[in-house]
């Protein structure tokens, strides 16, 4: 809200595209040097010249991809995020700038050793040449531990919130495993990698050599190191107060309950999440085949092969990058900042004057606290249309599209006012009575769906909804039309449970009297489901209309 405002079509895929990429080649900069590294020295020891040979072909394939198309990707993530999240990039750089200062230190060391090692090929003593590979390694490496440190961060920010320290925030709950795991997967990526540049050898023995070694000493290991990081990982997190396993729709803590909730399509959960879990496991699934059989062919494999590794690699690296991400919601910075730029009110004991968070802005409303507004500021009348779709830019449109990826007209068809108004009024909360102010408060969320609050007055709340309506909700008048029991459910159950919801409603056959019983007891039926607030007499009404809906209603509820 303090910076401007810029329209990018989808701005989250934007990012996740540009991020997945970059991570992919940048993980294959460390492992890869890793690699460069112990397979030149395994040649030297073992006088193997056609390894040697190979590793240098392999060191300009490295050196153009990872300090070219990486350097790129990298400047591209900058780009990307300066725009889409300017308030959340602004917060890092105050809090970490000498965190930047460092892994950019480490950025060129890394650069002028991969340039030296790679012109070092038959100019440099052997033993200097590998030297030259270590020092690129290790600041590679050091470059990963810094930057792992800022995005474990974002996720679980740990004793910074009360603390402000820079090693608090850096040395986070999760950063130890989230570290061990980034590095796994780099070496991992090492052999993906070798794999498809040994698939292009003429030379049968010497293809199959460094498929054996590839799977074998790269790939195999990380199978079981990975996932075990991962799973550390997924636990700190969980300490920290990050809803794993509600995220994920699991019906208790545990591996067998979080794979039963992916696979098994639990009602409850975020729905991007399991989708993205279920994508990484499988592809990790896929991959590990892929790899089986180049090992059983690696003396004849080819280049298809080895690329349906490389894509399965790259599918499943980009699910996990999508699941984290997919934690942290609705925050951009767990639990100090959401991802539309509003921020958690201070804490006791930090006194900040800050007129961007969730309580100051419903007291003012985010449009007079808007640097950037296109809203006229001379007292001009506007429609509340007008102002809601100024809302939908300030609070909504780092996620949302109207038309296209996380699409908002959809959620709106055929909605009344009023039920577009209770549904802002439904985004996340802190549970169980708590305030936002409280360290880490659980959150009560709208269909799992885990968005930030309305952060606004109630006025511009109205005008929202009058704008969502307006993207193709019911005509004017249409719930007042309707009988009491049609015109409750379209304004309190029609976003999760009308056509086109997540969980349409099917009456199955059932009778008045028995929805009756059941909206007595919603929560006890999924606890996703808050308790029906209405009258006796609309409960009645809801029952007698759920009932019609296949034409079992009875004339009254007994």
């Amino acid at each position: 809200m303090n910076y401007p405002i810029w329209d990018l079509p989808a701005s989250g895929l934007l990012i996740a595209f540009v991020a997945i990429v970059h991570v992919f080649v940048s993980h294959f900069a460390v492992g890869g040097g890793l690699f460069l590294v112990l397979t030149e020295r395994k040649a030297r020891r073992e006088a193997d010249a056609a390894l040697l040979e190979y590793v240098k072909a392999h060191t300009r394939f490295f050196v153009l991809l990872t300090l070219v198309f990486g350097a790129i990707t990298g400047v591209g993530i900058w780009f990307t995020i300066g725009l889409v999240h300017p308030a959340a990039t602004s917060s890092l750089i105050a809090a970490f700038v000498w965190g930047w200062a460092i892994e950019w230190t480490f950025f060129v060391v890394e650069i002028a050793a991969a340039m030296v090692y790679f012109y070092g090929w038959d100019r440099l003593p052997a033993r200097t040449h590998m030297a030259v590979g270590w020092v690129y390694f290790w600041a590679a490496w050091l470059s990963l531990a810094v930057i792992n440190g800022i995005l474990t961060f974002m996720l679980t920010p740990g004793a910074w919130l009360e603390t402000r320290s820079f090693w608090a925030g850096i040395l986070n709950p999760t950063y130890l495993p989230a570290v061990l795991a980034r590095t796994f997967g780099a070496v991992g990526l090492a052999g993906v990698y070798a794999l498809l540049t040994a698939s292009r050898l003429s030379d049968a023995a010497l293809k199959g050599r460094i498929a054996r070694y590839a799977v074998v000493k790269w790939i195999a290991p990380m199978v079981v190191l990975l996932p075990v990081s991962l799973v550390w990982a997924l636990g700190a997190a969980a300490a920290d107060g990050v809803p794993v396993r509600e995220i994920l729709g699991a019906a208790n803590a545990g591996i067998p309950a979080l794979v039963a909730a992916v696979f098994g399509g639990a009602a409850t959960g975020h729905p991007v999440a399991q989708v993205a879990t279920r994508v990484l496991l499988i592809a990790s699934l896929a991959g590990l085949c892929f790899s089986a059989l180049v090992f059983r062919r690696r003396r004849e494999y080819g280049r298809p092969l080895a690329a349906a590794v490389m894509a399965s690699t790259f599918v499943a690296l980009g699910a996990a990058e999508w699941v984290r991400e997919d934690l942290r919601k609705p925050y951009v910075i767990g639990h100090y900042m959401f991802v539309n730029g509003v921020r958690l009110p201070a804490r006791a004991g930090t006194p900040i004057e800050d007129r961007f968070t969730v309580d100051a802005l419903n007291e003012s409303g985010v449009l007079p606290a808007a640097a950037w507004s296109r809203l006229p500021q001379h007292g001009e009348a506007v429609s509340d249309v007008a102002r809601g779709e100024e809302v939908f830019r300030l609070l909504c449109r780092s996620c949302h599209t109207v038309d296209g990826y996380l699409a908002v007209r959809p959620l709106v068809r055929n909605a009344s006012l009023s039920s577009a108004d209770a549904m802002l009024g439904r985004l996340a909360s802190p549970a169980s009575g708590a305030d936002w102010t409280e360290p880490r408060p659980a959150l009560r969320t709208w269909r799992g769906r885990r968005m930030p609050p309305f952060a606004g007055t109630r006025e511009e709340r109205r005008a929202l909804a009058a704008y969502l309506v307006s993207l193709g909700g019911a005509p004017a008048g249409a719930s007042e039309r309707a009988d009491a029991g049609a015109r409750f459910f379209t304004d309190n159950c029609s976003m999760c449970h009308g056509p086109g919801a997540d969980f349409p409603f099917d009456a199955k056959g059932r009778p008045a009297d028995t929805f009756y019983e059941m909206l007595g007891r919603l929560p006890a039926i999924n606890d996703a489901m808050p308790a029906f607030e209405g009258t006796d007499a609309e409960r009645q009404a809801v029952a007698v209309y759920l009932a019609t809906l296949n034409h079992t209603a009875k004339e009254a509820v007994r």
